[in-house]
């Protein structure tokens, strides 16, 4: 009888260990975000850019393994709510390059998937960048929805106050201008922010904001600090690719680098 009570005791220990390791783990789970720049052959010498045929490749992962791709703004209503279906992603890209249109849109439109493009709109029509004929083609298209990264994209902390307003309220409304769509997603340019900068980005009407790497003093799923994976050529291997986007590797990110 003792043997027997001391099995049972050991069971219960160790599936009571079992339970809090799983709970511990969940807790350290981030709804994976993931960042694109350039989407053109430049991947060898910028960590900015990811080859299309790597994009393609990555775009058909996630739809083969049935992920869950939601606008960025449906995330922020799921994580209020507290319901995020398993396997949920949001794909997202900075600063509006014209390959956005030409290698990543095509991909996107003809997998069905959601994407949110952020756009700086004093570049835009500028070399290199999209034009508004473009910008207005994807946002109609259904698929694609435009962000702002401010007007001009400055280093937004060391900007006086009413130049940080300008940069976050202008782009939100030359974006509303041209495509007749309210504009409830922003990225902060080079991922920079401050408490002052993030409440304007709130009272200016935002729904949801993403930063790059705020760091681990940040909570996880703070909605005007949402914490983003860059994609680079490192994730041309489908296996590294997947392990970012398990909702683990910012936590492991986190403790591995410094704030």
């Amino acid at each position: 009888m003792i043997k027997v009570n001391r099995r049972f005791i050991i069971l219960t220990a160790s599936l009571v260990l079992v339970v809090i390791g799983v709970l511990c783990v969940r807790a350290q789970y981030v709804v994976p975000i993931i960042m694109y720049h350039n989407i053109d052959e430049n991947s060898a010498t910028s960590r900015l850019s990811v080859s299309p045929e790597s994009f393609k490749g990555q775009m058909n992962f996630l739809k083969s393994h049935k992920y869950n791709i939601v606008k960025l703004e449906n995330l922020a209503g799921m994580l209020k709510k507290n319901k995020v279906p398993s396997k949920t992603i949001a794909i997202t890209f900075d600063d509006g390059y014209e390959n956005n249109y030409t290698s990543a849109y095509p991909v996107l439109k003809k997998l069905g998937l959601q994407a949110t493009i952020f756009i700086i709109p004093a570049m835009i029509g500028t070399d290199g960048y999209l034009t508004w004929d473009q910008v207005i083609e994807m946002s109609e298209s259904g698929f694609i929805t435009i962000g702002s990264h401010t007007m001009t994209h400055p280093w937004l902390p060391t900007q006086p106050a009413q130049k940080q307003d300008s940069e976050i309220r202008d782009s939100k409304f030359a974006i509303k201008s041209h495509l007749n769509k309210e504009v409830g997603a922003f990225s902060y340019p080079l991922g920079a922010f401050n408490k002052e900068v993030r409440e304007k980005v709130i009272n200016a009407g935002y729904k949801i904001a993403v930063a790059t790497n705020p760091g681990k003093r940040y909570p996880k799923h703070d909605l005007f600090a949402m914490k983003r994976l860059r994609i680079s050529s490192t994730s041309d291997n489908l296996f590294v690719f997947w392990f970012e986007i398990t909702g683990f590797y910012t936590w492991i990110k986190e403790h591995r680098d410094k704030d």
